[in-house]
């Protein structure tokens, strides 16, 4: 890839890790692989909302899926999207455990950060 298509690669990725569902949906991926029902139990959003979100991910190869029975499987496949949100999360003083853990629980992020 040149330049510009490198730019414009980590530009589509910082945008769709850039939106707060989706950054909760990886954080929590990056803990475990899970199934839509889990995301959206833990996450506390509808069934619908969480899988629109993984549409978007895998889509630009971020997560990648595999059917187990009548269930869809959902893991982290990219390794700067990993590396990304490691080093983020890291940066405010939280890791992907804690930062899932909190998403699971309810916290809300803290304002100031």
């Amino acid at each position: 890839m040149d330049k510009d298509q490198v730019c414009h690669r980590v530009a589509e990725v910082l945008k769709v890790l850039g939106h707060p569902v989706r950054l909760q949906i990886v954080q929590t991926l990056l803990t475990q692989e899970s199934c839509v029902k889990n995301l959206w139990s833990c996450l506390e959003l509808s069934q619908a909302t969480v899988s629109q979100h993984l549409s978007v991910l895998k889509g630009k190869g971020i997560v990648d899926s595999a059917r187990e029975g009548v269930a869809m499987r959902y893991w982290v496949s990219d390794d700067v999207s990993k590396l990304l949100i490691g080093a983020l999360m890291e940066h405010f003083g939280m890791d992907c455990s804690e930062a899932a853990a909190a998403s699971c629980r309810g916290d809300k992020p803290d304002a100031a950060v």
